[in-house]
C-alpha cells in the first residue's frame, strides 16, 4: 500500500512540475493557430522542467533547460503553418506570463503565441477573378 501511495505521489510530482508544448488549432471563423510553451523554475532563473518543443502536444519535456524562447514559438508556428497548408499568417500576438507558487520558490514561465492561419479554401479558389479571367479566354 505504501509503495502505491509512493508511486502516485511521484507521478503527480513529475506532471505538476513538468513543462508542456502545446500547438491548438481552432477552426470556428478562421484557422487560428495557439502555442504554449511552458517551464518551472526554482527561485525563478533555475530551470526544473521545460516543455520540449520537438514533441508538441506529447508528454515530453526537457530537464534542468530552459526550452520558453520566443525563437521555439515561431519554430512552432511554422509546424502549424506546415502542418494545416497555410500560405501565410496574420495578426501574430506573442507574449509571456509568470506565475508564482510558494511565494518566489517556484514559478511557472509560459510563452505564448497565436496567428491567424491563411489557408487557400478550394471553394475560394474558382471565385477569384484570376480564374474567371482565364475561362472567359
Amino acid at each position: 500500500m505504501k509503495r502505491l501511495v509512493k508511486s502516485t505521489l511521484a507521478i503527480a510530482a513529475a506532471a505538476l512540475f513538468s513543462g508542456c508544448a502545446a500547438v491548438r488549432i481552432s477552426r470556428v471563423e478562421k484557422t487560428m493557430a495557439d502555442i504554449e510553451i511552458s517551464s518551472w523554475q526554482l527561485f525563478s532563473f533555475i530551470p526544473i522542467a521545460s516543455g520540449d518543443p520537438m514533441q508538441p502536444n506529447e508528454a515530453g519535456f526537457k530537464l534542468f533547460r530552459d526550452t520558453v524562447t520566443l525563437e521555439n514559438n515561431m519554430r512552432l508556428l511554422d509546424y502549424a503553418i506546415r502542418k494545416e497548408g497555410a500560405t501565410g499568417v496574420r495578426d501574430i500576438v506573442s507574449y509571456s506570463t509568470d506565475e508564482y507558487v510558494f511565494i518566489f520558490l517556484l514559478r511557472r514561465h509560459s510563452m505564448h503565441t497565436s496567428a491567424e492561419l491563411i489557408v487557400p479554401d478550394v471553394k475560394d479558389y474558382y471565385k477569384t477573378e484570376d480564374r474567371v479571367e482565364s475561362e472567359e479566354k
